[in-house]
């Protein structure tokens, strides 16, 4: 074996070694003696450690609803299981609402409204569509309108009720919120020029602005929420949509 091969095994190695959950030195070579092994050990420590607080930072309110020790457990189970695959620790916990899931749906439901939120802002820079680059378009044209989604927009449909906890958790970082109630709810996170905005939607409006989103003709965008929520008020959807810059765009 030469020495990039012997040097990636060895890579690979210490990876599951840092990453395992209980002692031994996790088929690594290590010098005889044990320190090497002690010295493992407070390295796999240290190593799970900050990527059990990377995700305490990602997902704070989720925190607070679990409890520390639940959410560190649950942390570090993560951590164990799904190692980062990238080297920015910002990106890491994309996968850690699905991860709860098992062991409580509403905090999950929170951790993907602080994903959407951490991924939001993190999205690229773009231009938002106004109302006087939609009015360019003939009337007659409306019908055939696809638009392109601001990289910043997202749509969630939510088990829990969890938006109003997180507005107030934002308000108040000692705030500890109770288990949310068990209602489904459909949330479009955004950030305009402001910051981040986080708003309630209908189930219609949640439907139609997924389609529009996902490139589908205004019609057809229309066709979906009206088939959910037939007094679906498309004008003021379309409205909300151009003022808080969901919408990076428009074609035929």
């Amino acid at each position: 074996m030469g020495w990039p091969r012997m040097l990636e095994a060895f890579q690979q190695q210490m990876q599951r070694a840092l990453l395992a959950a209980g002692g031994g030195e996790g088929g690594v070579d290590l010098a005889p003696g044990a320190v090497a092994g002690a010295r493992l050990k407070i390295y796999r420590a240290n190593v799970q450690q900050s990527l059990a607080e990377a995700l305490a930072a990602a997902f704070p309110v989720t925190l607070r609803l679990m409890g520390v020790p639940a959410f560190r457990a649950a942390a570090l189970d993560f951590v164990r299981a799904h190692p980062p695959a990238r080297p920015q620790l910002a990106a890491y916990g994309g996968g850690f609402p699905v991860a709860l899931a098992p062991l409580d749906t509403g905090a999950a439901d929170m951790a993907r409204l602080e994903w959407a939120v951490m991924e939001a802002y993190f999205a690229a820079d773009a231009p938002v569509l106004t109302v006087e680059q939609l009015a360019a378009f003939p009337p007659g044209d409306y019908a055939r309108l696809r638009f392109v989604a601001h990289p910043a927009a997202r749509v969630l449909w939510l088990g829990h009720d969890v938006l109003p906890l997180w507005r107030q958790a934002q308000e108040d970082e000692t705030w500890v919120p109770p288990a949310p109630d068990a209602v489904d709810g459909e949330v479009l996170v955004l950030r305009p020029a402001d910051g981040i905005v986080c708003v309630s939607l209908p189930p219609g409006a949640a439907a139609a602005i997924q389609s529009l989103l996902n490139g589908d003709m205004l019609t057809q965008a229309a066709e979906a929420g009206l088939l959910v929520e037939p007094e679906l008020d498309l004008q003021a959807m379309l409205h909300t949509l151009l003022a808080q810059g969901a919408l990076a765009g428009a074609r035929l």
